[in-house]
């Protein structure tokens, strides 16, 4: 297998909390581009943010998933089971690594079990890292 090929087998995944009603610490929030960003600050009564999970390799991507909730491994299972399963059940072979971050309910040993029993092949990921993760460009 050639250096492209691994990559080109490569699934890619992050979650992301997204605040609707302005910036935090991480400075991202959603607006639409073709409208003049507006802000409306409602701290008091807790903001409002969405947290979305999503994936994507050469074959394509998984629907946004939208989750509810403080997230730990159980949730992060079954965002899997629902989410990343169904699609790489699509990919042709099952030669297909799956790339996450060391977040801990990605490193748990819940969740490294139940990818085990699934026979899914996690890529190796420095800890402590840059997040160069190209799902961040999505």
């Amino acid at each position: 297998m050639s250096y492209g090929d691994k990559w080109i087998a490569v699934l890619f995944n992050d979650e992301e909390k997204w605040n609707l009603d302005g910036p935090d610490v991480n400075i991202k929030y959603w607006h639409d581009l073709r409208k003049e960003p507006m802000s409306f600050f409602s701290r008091q009564s807790g903001g409002g943010s969405v947290m979305v999970w999503a994936a994507f390799g050469f074959n394509g991507q998984v629907c946004l998933a939208f989750l509810y909730g403080r997230q730990n491994s159980p949730k992060y299972i079954e965002t899997l089971e629902n989410h990343l399963m169904p699609f790489a059940e699509n990919i042709r072979g099952r030669n297909w690594e799956y790339q996450h971050d060391n977040a801990l309910i990605h490193t748990s040993s819940a969740s490294k079990n139940y990818l085990n029993s699934k026979n899914v092949t996690v890529l190796e990921w420095p800890p402590m890292s840059s997040d160069l993760n190209p799902i961040e460009n999505v």
